[in-house]
């Protein structure tokens, strides 16, 4: 099965009032799974005139503004309206194929289906070249115990796996998290059914 491991960072949490900063997704086939630094990466920043957000999550992104305000060399400036063109084509480049000139995808991420998709279809033009099917793989409900009174979050996750929570919660490295986490927990499955 073949997922795309999609995360995005924002001005904060309000899609009607806030901005996209960030998108960072990497493709994966389980039933052939390839080193992770060599998966397929995606990973833009969001170029608009004005930001709009929250002190706190403006602050956690101080990395990504710097880099926006001086067009730093080696990442990708784009507008929101006209990103899902080119995720499209870097979807098309590897592998995936277009029927309505649309590519579909099944996505994997935290809380992709409750914030990370209604944000994109919002403020971006994703939906217009990328269907999503309906059923989103979260792997918070693999780590799920019957202690738990509530679907775990990223660190809980990688605690249970014996991670450290290291990353820079980046779009891209929060994507890796999730490709981390499926695979701990569906690689074995996905291998004994290849026969």
């Amino acid at each position: 099965m073949r997922i795309v491991s999609v995360d995005i960072e924002t001005t904060g949490l309000d899609r009607h009032v806030h901005d996209l900063v960030e998108f960072g997704a990497i493709l994966d086939d389980l039933r052939n799974p390839q080193p992770l630094d060599s998966l397929p990466k995606f990973h833009c920043y969001f170029i608009l005139e004005k930001y709009t957000g929250s002190p706190f999550a403006l602050s956690l992104h101080s990395v990504a503004f710097r880099r926006i305000a001086d067009r730093t060399q080696g990442y990708t400036y784009i507008s929101a309206m006209k990103f899902g063109h080119s995720f499209k084509q870097f979807l098309v480049k590897n592998g995936y194929e277009l029927e309505h000139d649309m590519a579909t995808i099944t996505a994997a991420g935290k809380n992709f289906g409750a914030f990370d998709l209604p944000f994109l279809e919002e403020k971006s033009d994703l939906l217009k070249h990328v269907n999503i099917r309906h059923r989103i793989l979260d792997p918070a409900v693999l780590f799920l115990t019957k202690d738990d009174n509530l679907l775990p979050g990223t660190e809980t996750c990688k605690a249970r796996m014996c991670l450290p929570d290291k990353s820079a919660h980046t779009a891209i490295e929060d994507a890796m998290d999730v490709i981390k986490m499926v695979r701990y927990k569906l690689g074995n499955m996905f291998k004994d059914n290849r026969s």
